[in-house]
């Protein structure tokens, strides 16, 4: 029976969609199947799950949830897919080909070359105006208004631009020409969405500025599924509407999120960090990397010193652009992951996932590709009866053939290529954690792993091995943290204004623009309703050493007057001696404020972990055991299984062991001691 204030998260994933229900003394969780092209039935079937484990009904339980938070993956299938409106650009005239040339990414495409990624947009859908403003602010050429309309007409009516963006060249100093065209453009055709690069964020860069605007119109259309589910719930007695997680880590409401949709790109990795953070505050973890397997990618976060590592730009899905995020490094490898040949014959896993339909060639759904997912029922690592918690059968013998129908082939048996995928998946992870070590100049043995994802934890133990990291957090909720998270975050609002000034800068213009951007966060968290004594603020700057390409992200606290300035001078220089060692300071080298931020926080409802008061000692009962390929030079081993609903506080596991949750399976190799706390998180060390 649930006693206080209700919350639901949920995580929309590209296999599952979980969900968390929390009363403030309890948690309550389920899975239900990823409905590609229909959003919220997934969302409803997977909220009609948790509230019969709470012992209601849906229909019961939405007029009493407090706050309903959602983790979407329908901007990032945009992107990913490039399925996003068709977007015209005006922009300064002489400057049409900045987006096209700019940057020369390459991504790796199926059969392992490098090429360039798909655009947002098509060159002849760039069209610029007569205007220029120089890096002061100052108006060098007026705006020709005539030319604006002209280029709409040619834009719509020609072209078939389904969303308009304006970004002018210095609109970050002065946005006079850009405010000016964008009403002009919203006047003449009101049926189609106009996007404002100053707007949605004024800082210099007019490449990934610009690219942040067209993200953002890009995707306009993707969130139409988030609105009808909307809809359906607060039809159903949801009494507030849902809050989405975005890519900072924090919550805003539906209307923001269609504001500036692209922010919500890595929603579902985000709300893990957030999870992962409220894990650490728990257990008085303060550095760890937070390592997420899902169906279909791998994520890694940071955490360090209590605080998520974070970037204001950045490649999205083979898009550099600017975007305020927790940094977070994806790649191709989650339990829908496909093995394949290429075209030397060798075996290669993901990106291509086989996704929630037809899903592992294990779950009977058409599916005949071997994953990640059939190379661990081959191993003997998941057993095909208790998916789920038994509520799915998986069929081992599809997996078998799935496995074997690939050997053949790399000529190689069944059992050799689920072995194989395996390793290449593991290899894969453990590629993109120790590239996240060695960009951040980082020990990894002073880190802890936070296992996330409904694969994570039987993988987490031998990452955390090849690496060298100091311990390993399975949380009871480990596979659906991104749910949780989506459960717990804060309302956050973020504004942002470049201000490029040489410090000791004049105290007055930074002060103003400080405090223009406080008052625009306060009045963006009170329109979310965030009453006044629940909100905070505060001021981030991007520093650097003068002309410099990239800056470093110090918070400010205090004022701008000298003695501040200099105390935050020296903030910078030992956060960048930190990063690059002490040789790459320059001795007197000028240093520059580039950018204010002023990032505004709101405490909602939230859900809360949960304590289990039974407390246990000794060994963890054994309830059976399982055949299990541990190596690929000996047979099977005979290893012990345990039930994850007979663990209590204080209870110990030596490995080689299982434990079999009802969403997930536990993985303890030989040589490491697990350990129960009072949250039911499984701490993995290596034994003395």
């Amino acid at each position: 029976m649930m006693t206080g204030a209700t919350c639901i998260g949920v995580d929309v994933g590209g296999t599952f969609t979980d969900v968390v229900l929390s009363d403030g003394a309890h948690v309550w969780r389920a899975k239900a199947a990823t409905t590609p092209g229909d959003l919220g039935r997934g969302v409803l079937d997977a909220c009609g799950l948790v509230a019969a484990a709470a012992g209601t009904t849906l229909q019961a339980l939405l007029p009493n949830v407090a706050r309903f938070g959602l983790g979407t993956t329908a901007v990032t299938n945009a992107i990913a897919s490039r399925t996003g409106r068709r977007v015209g650009l005006v922009t300064t005239a002489g400057f049409e080909d900045l987006v096209p040339i700019a940057k020369a990414l390459r991504v790796p495409t199926g059969d392992g070359w490098l090429m360039p990624p798909a655009g947002l947009i098509d060159p002849e859908r760039i069209v610029g105006v007569t205007e220029r403003i120089d890096r002061t602010g100052t108006v060098i050429t007026g705006l020709a208004a005539a030319e604006v309309e002209d280029a709409g007409r040619r834009l719509v009516h020609d072209h078939g631009a389904e969303a308009l963006v304006v970004s002018f060249l210095w609109s970050c100093a002065n946005d006079e020409h850009e405010r000016a065209a964008t009403e002009l453009l919203r006047g003449a055709f009101p049926g189609v969405e106009v996007f404002s690069g100053a707007e949605l964020l004024p800082v210099v860069r007019e490449f990934e500025r610009t690219q942040f605007a067209l993200l953002n119109a890009y995707t306009s259309g993707a969130l139409a599924g988030v609105e009808t589910l909307v809809e359906d719930l607060m039809a159903l007695g949801l009494p507030n509407p849902p809050l989405l997680v975005h890519s900072g880590g924090g919550s805003i409401s539906v209307a923001e999120g269609h504001g500036a949709p692209a922010t919500l790109a890595e929603s579902g990795p985000a709300a893990g960090v957030v999870a992962g953070l409220a894990f650490c505050a728990a257990t008085g973890v303060t550095d760890a990397v937070t390592a997420d397997l899902g169906g279909t990618s791998f994520d890694v976060s940071f955490i360090s010193a209590g605080e998520p590592t974070r970037r204001n730009r950045g490649e999205l899905m083979g898009v550099w652009t600017a975007l305020p995020m927790i940094d977070i490094d994806s790649v191709g490898a989650g339990g829908g992951s496909i093995g394949w040949p290429d075209a030397l014959g060798i075996l290669r896993v993901g990106p291509r996932s086989a996704g929630a339909q037809p899903g592992p060639a294990c779950y009977g759904r058409g599916g005949t590709d071997p994953t990640v997912t059939d190379a661990l029922v081959v191993l003997g690592y998941i057993d095909p009866d208790m998916f789920l918690g038994g509520d799915m059968v998986l069929d081992g013998d599809a997996a078998l053939r799935a496995c074997a129908q690939l050997g053949a082939q790399l000529g190689m048996d069944a059992l050799q290529t689920a072995w194989g995928v395996w390793e290449v998946a593991k290899a894969t992870m453990v590629r993109a954690l120790r590239a996240r070590f060695a960009e951040r100049g980082c020990d990894p043995r002073g880190f802890s792993l936070i296992s996330m994802g409904g694969c994570g934890a039987l993988v987490s133990a031998p990452l955390a091995h090849e690496l060298g990291l100091r311990s390993v957090l399975i949380p009871d909720l480990a596979s659906v943290m991104s749910a949780f998270g989506a459960a717990t975050s804060d309302v956050r609002r973020e504004r942002s204004r470049s201000v490029t000034a040489v410090v000791p800068a004049a105290s007055g213009p930074l002060a103003e623009v400080a405090d223009r951007l406080t008052a625009e966060v306060r009045a963006d968290l009170a329109a979310d309703g965030i009453g006044a004594g629940a909100m905070a603020v505060e001021l981030v700057a991007d520093m650097r050493f003068s002309r410099q390409k990239h800056e470093l992200q110090i918070p400010w606290t205090g004022g701008f007057d000298a003695a501040h300035q200099a105390e935050h001078l020296e903030r910078f220089r030992a956060e960048y001696q930190s990063r690059y060692g002490r040789g790459a300071i320059v001795s007197g080298a000028p240093v520059e404020i580039v950018t204010l931020h002023a990032v505004g926080t709101g405490r909602t409802v939230r859900a809360a972990l949960t304590a289990d008061t039974a407390q246990a000692a000794g060994a963890a009962p054994i309830s059976r055991y399982r055949p299990v390929h541990v190596s690929q030079q000996r047979p099977a081993l005979r290893v012990p299984v345990v039930n994850s609903a007979d663990l209590r506080p204080g209870h110990q596991l030596a490995g080689p062991a299982l434990v079999d949750a009802p969403d997930t399976t536990v993985w303890v190799p030989e040589g490491q001691i697990a350990s129960v706390d009072s949250l039911r998180t499984l701490h993995l060390v290596t034994a003395p």
